[in-house]
């Protein structure tokens, strides 16, 4: 009898230590559908919360040169609220100053069982370290996230990130910040992620990511909203440790710099810094400066980190922006 109970109690434990496991791992993957359709019909999940994801921002003040930057015993930090009880993680933080206000624009994320993916939310500060939550500014019925936010000639734009749509879209503040329209597709056919631009000479040069290929491409255009024309470069990379940028291209010190997400150790290992020493219809070339530059199990966010953005204030001051995950300890919570 009591060797019966002994393997009664082995397999539930190790059920449950199964379950517990799938839990944990699908939270920490960004984007992994297999593996949460099978957590969603497995029959232990009716007594099971989705595990919660733990995604957040930080924004802290630094005087420190760009490459030794660190999370560790910051004087001036916060962090943002989740917003709603819909919402389950804010992630890609965008920083933009316009007078005397700070706005930091982030993809919204819903909990995985709401089935709505991100949109675009965005919030406000008086001095960059004290935030308050507005509202979501851009829903589609698709996947949004990196709302990469910039003005150019007296115009508001948004550049998000809205693979589903097999598109690459540009949208125009009719209102800024809070009321947005869609104003140019600049690519389609293909699923792109986390892109960006550098205008050089009167260039403009788009490094974004294939998300079928891995591939890091690099395209250039003749202006903002003409068709982009593939660099002889590209593609840069297909290398899980720096094809996918973590950020807006950073202009520090008359250099520019580009931030990569470093996956080797899984999605959100870490960001890496490079500078880019030469970029011409002809020629791209980059080396890296820190790798990591921040990493996930050192500062503040100890299972995830993944996107860097930066606002050079007076003097050597730098306000940024991070996001970041620290995942619950209890995996698993019972209804």
């Amino acid at each position: 009898m009591i060797i019966k109970l002994l393997i009664v109690f082995i397999m539930l434990f190790t059920i449950f230590w199964i379950v517990n496991m799938a839990l944990y791992i699908r939270s920490k993957n960004h984007s992994n559908k297999a593996l949460e359709k099978i957590i969603l019909k497995f029959p232990f999940n009716l007594f099971l919360k989705p595990y919660k994801q733990g995604w957040t921002i930080l924004t802290f003040k630094t005087s420190k040169p760009l490459e030794q930057f660190n999370t560790i015993n910051l004087p001036h930090k916060s962090t943002i609220n989740l917003a709603d009880k819909d919402c389950s993680g804010l992630a890609d933080p965008f920083l933009f100053k316009e007078d005397s206000n700070y706005y930091l624009f982030f993809e919204y994320e819903y909990h995985k069982y709401l089935k709505k993916g991100a949109d675009i939310a965005y919030a406000t500060s008086k001095n960059g370290i004290d935030w308050v939550y507005q509202k979501k500014i851009l829903q589609e019925p698709f996947h949004q996230s990196y709302p990469y936010v910039f003005k150019k000639d007296e115009n508001f734009y948004m550049l998000p990130e809205s693979y589903q749509s097999n598109q690459v879209r540009l949208y125009k503040a009719k209102n800024f910040p809070e009321n947005w329209v869609l104003d140019t597709v600049l690519f389609e056919g293909v699923q792109f992620v986390d892109t960006i631009f550098v205008e050089v000479d009167a260039i403009y040069y788009w490094i974004t990511t294939n998300l079928i290929s891995n591939e890091l491409l690099l395209f250039y255009s003749e202006n903002l909203k003409a068709p982009w024309i593939k660099h002889p470069c590209s593609p840069l990379t297909n290398y899980v440790k720096n094809n996918r940028n973590a950020g807006p291209i950073i202009k520090y010190n008359c250099k520019l710099y580009r931030v990569a997400q470093d996956g080797t150790k899984g999605y959100g290992s870490g960001i890496n810094l490079y500078q880019i020493l030469e970029i011409s219809k002809t020629n791209y070339v980059e080396r890296a400066i820190k790798e990591p530059l921040f990493f996930k199990k050192s500062g503040i966010f100890k299972d995830a980190v993944h996107q860097l953005s930066i606002l050079n204030e007076n003097g050597t001051e730098k306000l940024v922006a991070l996001d970041g995950a620290n995942f619950a300890m209890n995996k698993i919570i019972i209804k």
